[in-house]
Formats: C-alpha cells, sequence, structure tokens
C-alpha cells in the first residue's frame, strides 16, 4: 500500500518537533548545569553538617 504524501509530511513534521524538543531539553540542561551543581553542593555539604552534629552527640 503506497504512502500518502501527507502522511509523509506529516512524520517529517513530527520528526522535526522531537528534534526541536531535544535541542531544548539538551539546551536547558547545558545552561542550568551549574545552577543545578550548586545547589546539589549545598544539599551534600547541609546533610555532612547534619551528620556532624549527630555524631557529636
Amino acid at each position: 500500500m503506497p504512502v500518502e504524501n501527507g502522511d509523509e509530511q506529516d512524520d517529517q513534521e513530527a520528526v522535526e518537533r522531537r528534534r526541536d524538543r531535544r535541542r531544548l531539553v539538551k539546551q536547558f540542561l547545558i545552561d542550568w548545569s551549574p545552577v543545578m551543581a550548586g545547589l546539589a553542593n549545598l544539599v551534600v555539604r547541609h546533610f555532612s553538617w547534619i551528620r556532624e552534629r549527630w555524631t557529636r552527640s
């Protein structure tokens, strides 16, 4: 059964939309990675401080 031209165009548009979404996600992760790294560092320091306080008592 031959594929209609409209279906091919819809498929191509869907591929382009997925590609654009992936590009946006990658750019978001790149842009926000320093912020996320800083936040992770704060969380680790916080829990290290809590553990230190618990082991002293």
